[in-house]
């Protein structure tokens, strides 16, 4: 259920904004900023994909990618992180860094944003953290059809869609479990475009914020900034509830978030089940793949096969993440011989070719 926040508002407030890759969380925080929210100093700079800014700490992303790539992991990981990952010397180390990073990025900001995506996968980092500089967690989980997610996600990283189902699944299920205990709320992505001031408002209510900068001239920045017409990928929810080869996990995960954004509530039981029959099919993939055996036998319920489409979903996943890697990998060689460096040093190449094949010949 969505927690509601203390009478009174604390001296420091930390505004995390959490949800998967796409989903809307640039778009949120710059409309909460306006509104009064800090901003960190370093801020990753506008790129292709989202050209209005992302409005992200570009040091503590940073941060975030280091310690994921030194846990053999990524930000992109379709398992989830182990327990033991946050455990470690490094996650310790981690820890100050973002500390220290924060100190600087945000001061003694009385009211900041956290916004990095990754940040939904590492609340077991940044919860020891808050509490260190002082500054009271408040969550907002941005909520938003996967197929949308999926689209924008092909579009500027080439993903497949099913990688992209499987890593969003990862994404709310772990920023929804680590944060039961806080103040939070859910916002829809359509209800941020079609309404802010709503958000706004829920945000403010929910969360016990007092945002000091909501004016007219505020808010018609925001108008400008927010519009129906920049959301380029829409899908209706049954669009998704309605498709054969999405797996059932994935449909009622959707529903469970998006009532959440609706009625405020969350089913805590079918998430835990979701994410109890995720990591099953995770154990399942490993024990057929690494150990070269025969698939797990299907379960009976009622005299009849209980067929299981997590696991298959699981597999596409997989398969599609490797084939997505290998395409980009192709593309980027075939960017980088198309340059002018790579033209220019041809001859040395094919003179270095040409003097290999002399000195072999020569020892034959």
């Amino acid at each position: 259920m969505t927690q509601a926040a203390d009478a009174q508002p604390l001296a420091r407030q930390a505004l995390l904004v959490l949800g998967m890759h796409r989903s809307g969380t640039s778009a949120l925080t710059r409309v909460l900023a306006l509104c009064g929210a800090a901003l960190p100093r370093h801020k990753m700079a506008p790129g292709d994909g989202n050209p209005l800014g992302h409005w992200e700490p570009r040091l503590i992303v940073d941060a975030h990618d280091r310690f994921l790539a030194e846990a053999g992991t990524g930000w992109d990981g379709i398992a989830d992180y182990p327990p033991a990952m946050f455990a470690s010397e490094t996650a310790a180390a981690c820890r100050r860094t973002l500390a220290d990073l924060a100190r600087r990025e945000y001061s003694d900001a009385p009211l900041f944003i956290l916004k990095d995506p990754r940040v939904s996968r590492l609340m077991k980092l940044w919860r020891p953290v808050l509490a260190e500089l002082g500054a009271e967690p408040r969550i907002v989980i941005m909520v938003r059809n996967p197929l949308e997610i999926a689209g924008s996600m092909k579009r500027r990283d080439g993903w497949g869609e099913h990688r992209t189902l499987m890593v969003w699944l990862r994404y709310m299920l772990a920023a929804e479990r680590d944060t039961r205990d806080l103040p939070r709320c859910f916002v829809g992505y359509g209800q941020l475009m079609n309404g802010w001031r709503a958000v706004v408002d829920t945000v403010s209510q929910q969360l016990g914020i007092g945002f000091p900068e909501r004016s007219h001239t505020v808010e018609q920045e925001i108008d400008g900034f927010v519009r129906p017409d920049l959301r380029h990928h829409r899908h209706q929810a049954d669009a998704l509830l309605q498709r054969d080869d999405i797996a059932a996990r994935v449909k009622l995960a959707f529903r469970c978030f998006t009532d959440a954004t609706e009625a405020g509530t969350i089913d805590h039981a079918a998430l835990d089940g979701i994410a109890a029959a995720l990591t099953e099919a995770e154990d399942a993939l490993a024990h057929m793949t690494h150990r070269k055996t025969r698939p797990m036998p299907v379960r009976e319920a009622d005299g009849k096969p209980e067929i299981d489409d997590t696991l298959t979903a699981l597999m596409l996943a997989e398969l599609e993440q490797a084939n997505d890697i290998a395409e980009r990998s192709e593309r980027t060689l075939r960017e980088m011989r198309a340059t002018w460096s790579w033209r220019l040093t041809k001859p040395f190449r094919a003179l270095g070719r040409m003097l290999g094949d002399h000195l072999k010949a020569n020892e034959e």
